[in-house]
């Protein structure tokens, strides 16, 4: 897995897991938990993995939500 981005911010995570979902896109989110204990920014963002061969469209997905960088 590849990492797509990462986010401090619960209601982003929300929004860009339901549309990889509706894309069917398999996703994983790391620090998840650590982040509701701990909202440190930069120490303890989440951090969303996809499948290399889904990158690409993911990539898009996040842009579209206006996410990205």
């Amino acid at each position: 897995m590849q990492m797509l981005i990462r986010l401090n911010d619960a209601i982003s995570l929300q929004a860009l897991g339901d549309a990889l979902d509706d894309l069917g896109i398999n996703y994983r989110v790391d620090n998840a938990g650590m982040h509701a204990l701990m909202p440190l920014p930069d120490i303890m963002d989440m951090r969303v993995f996809v499948d290399a061969l889904d990158l690409d469209m993911a990539r898009q997905v996040v842009c579209d939500l206006g996410l990205g960088d």
